[in-house]
């Protein structure tokens, strides 16, 4: 463990090793509920386990702040990366499971938090950051806009996307008149009828105990049994990652940060949703539905009813739908949060050039990312149509 140095008054700096997690995790549960901004993806259940199940080989630390014996502010962070020669920006850590690395940050003193925070990073690497998939609105991202001008470090958003949400407000009718096309309510109404004349259908939900772990089970299996079991990326498909959803989802110690609706065919699971929490902000984490009932909209059946159940019962201030690509999601669901990956240079020579070079590497990296994913998705494609024609 190395103490960086940032001192003000009690407040100072470090930089913690993945050891130091156990005895981290009180002071880290107490700032996750007075954070500026709400990230399941930071909270220490989501973390722990992918840390003890998926990242287990993988350099990660920990900036944290510290008022006296109070943390106000913490940022995994994860190995340099390599861009274009020269150019080796830090990032804050993120994983394929990750889709908000926004810092924690005290509310009630994120400002300093923030400061204290940067000055903690540029002890890591006085270099080019990014910090990817953040809410460019958010108060976090805010304090941290805030801190980097007061130390007069460049900064810039790259890779804007529009991520869909849900906030409470209108009743459940207003709601499908208002922002569900007529063409989409009618299926939906329709398809509900037609599953019904199959058996009873029922919607349930389940935030702790047995009830919610028979619910991720029954997710992995639904999950593994479709599209991405096939494509060997559904989370049963490997123990890893299998191990990793049954810690982050499952009830622990007695307490989960996870929710599960599931839409039931004679008391058999045909679509699970995982939503997680972090304050009161709910992440859609994860959804799946069994295939045999695709013609019937099982998958959107259960959104609807998640949506009735939201809007009534008012279980949180937001769903997030903690998506990186379109989804079906936004058809349902009409607010916007304005997602995109910060970037900003602590470099005291030349700065603004050398973000410069962050930007273009990164846009270079971006596209030839793309390319290789169309060639892929081309090659996968070609042979979907030589087997069904073997």
């Amino acid at each position: 463990m190395n103490e960086a140095p940032v001192r003000n008054r009690a407040v100072y700096g470090e930089i913690l090793g993945r050891d130091a997690v156990p005895r981290l995790v009180p002071a880290w549960k107490d700032l996750c509920a007075r954070a500026a901004e709400d990230n399941v993806y930071y909270s220490p259940q989501y973390v722990r386990a992918l840390l003890d199940h998926v990242e287990t080989d993988k350099h990660v630390t920990f900036a944290v702040v510290w008022d006296q014996d109070r943390l106000i502010a913490m940022l995994p962070v994860g190995a340099v990366r390599f861009a274009l020669p020269l150019v080796r920006p830090a990032r804050a850590w993120q994983t394929k499971f990750t889709f908000n690395c926004m810092p924690l940050l005290d509310k009630f003193q994120s400002a300093e938090a923030a400061d204290a925070l940067v000055r903690v990073l540029a002890t890591i690497s006085q270099g080019e950051w990014i910090i990817p998939r953040v809410n460019t609105k958010g108060e976090a991202c805010r304090a941290m806009i805030s801190a980097l001008a007061c130390r007069g470090a460049p900064w810039d958003f790259v890779e804007h996307i529009q991520r869909a949400a849900l906030e409470p407000g209108d009743t459940f009718d207003y709601h499908m008149k208002t922002h569900v096309a007529a063409k989409r309510r009618n299926d939906l109404g329709r398809n509900q009828r037609r599953l019904e004349k199959l058996g009873k259908v029922e919607y349930k939900t389940h935030c702790g105990g047995k009830g919610l772990n028979r619910s991720v089970e029954a997710f992995l299996e639904i999950e593994a049994a479709g599209w991405k079991g096939r494509r060997r990326t559904a989370l049963a498909s490997d123990e890893k990652t299998r191990q990793f959803a049954l810690e982050a989802f499952t009830e622990r110690e007695g307490s989960s940060i996870c929710r599960a609706d599931v839409l039931t065919l004679d008391d058999v699971p045909i679509a699970v949703s995982l939503i997680t929490f972090a304050g009161r902000t709910g992440f859609t984490v994860k959804c799946t539905y069994d295939e045999a009932y695709r013609s019937y909209g099982a998958g959107l059946l259960l959104e609807v009813e998640v949506i009735r159940s939201f809007l009534s019962e008012k279980w949180a201030d937001r769903l997030d739908a903690a998506t990186s690509e379109p989804h079906v999601i936004e058809s349902l669901w009409p607010g916007r949060i304005e997602v995109a990956h910060l970037v900003f240079s602590l470099a005291q020579r030349a700065p603004n050039l050398r973000l410069g070079t962050v930007k273009i590497a990164y846009e270079v990296e971006r596209e030839l990312k793309a390319r290789a994913k169309g060639y892929h998705e081309k090659l996968r494609r070609t042979s979907q149509v030589s087997r069904s024609r073997s």
